[in-house]
């Protein structure tokens, strides 16, 4: 059992038996990081997220990849609804670095808290156009050694970025009005796919916010079937396929392919 056994976290415990060393957030940890100068190795998720789920039976599970993680990082475990502030932080950072994000979080930060490298769901073996998750670790640990001064570098203009955008948001006397939705009408009638329906590629989210915001944009609208025209056929292309449950009614969470055929698993 390792650190996490003490926790009252149902997504902790879920992982207090894995073969990593998993270490809880608190000043032990962050100090043990320091004194060791060893990269932190955070991974945030919670009880419900199912690919959370898959890479800790397909990494955390496995003897050789916590062997690794264990000699070369300090690994801290931190379940996002226990700790809302740490996750919209490092959430931050990852929409930052890699232009989105999603659970289970996994972010490689410096003894100083410094993120320098993040990413979501790691497979074991690369695919999905992502490395695997032992080649990244492979990677980090020996930039870490070799190049400490280039992760400080990239930590540090993350950092800035943070908090430049912080001053911004908190700065800022800028008023949202009428005139800005026009321009984003404009982007999500431009950005969608005519040829399966809704936003984006796999996996494919229904975005219920985008089509009421097409809906509710119709109304008043000298042209409103420009804007019902993307609205409807992202629905009827979600009813269409498996998102639709025909029994209990109500949608999936997303689809796992462009063709809104096989649902994931959750509504």
């Amino acid at each position: 059992m390792n650190k996490l056994s003490t926790s009252t976290s149902p997504y902790l415990l879920q992982h207090a038996a894995n073969p990593v060393d998993w270490h809880l957030w608190n000043e032990e940890s962050l100090g043990k990081a320091k004194a060791e100068n060893k990269p932190i190795f955070l991974s945030i998720g919670y009880a419900a997220c199912h690919w959370c789920h898959v890479m800790a039976h397909e990494s955390f599970e496995d003897e050789s990849t916590a062997a690794f993680m264990n000699e070369h990082f300090i690994n801290i475990k931190v379940d996002r609804e226990e700790r809302p502030d740490l996750d919209a932080i490092y959430m931050q950072a990852t929409v930052a670095m890699t232009g989105s994000g999603g659970w289970p979080m996994s972010v490689f930060l410096t003894p100083d808290l410094k993120p320098f490298y993040a990413g979501t769901y790691f497979p074991p073996v690369p695919r999905y156009n992502m490395p695997s998750f032992k080649d990244v670790l492979a990677g980090i640990s020996r930039t870490w050694q070799e190049q400490p001064a280039e992760a400080s570098r990239v930590s540090d203009e993350v950092l800035g970025h943070l908090q430049q955008s912080l001053s911004i948001n908190t700065q800022s006397n800028s008023v949202f009005t009428e005139e800005h939705l026009g321009p984003a009408v404009k982007s999500l009638i431009d950005s969608y796919d005519w040829g399966y329906g809704g936003w984006g590629s796999a996996p494919k989210f229904p975005q219920p916010m985008t089509i009421e915001f097409l809906l509710r944009s119709a109304l008043p609208n000298d042209q409103p079937d420009e804007l019902l025209k993307p609205a409807l056929h992202a629905l009827k292309a979600m009813a269409r396929g498996g998102m639709y449950d025909v029994v209990g009614g109500g949608f999936s969470r997303y689809s796992v392919d462009n063709f809104w055929r096989v649902p994931h698993f959750d509504k």
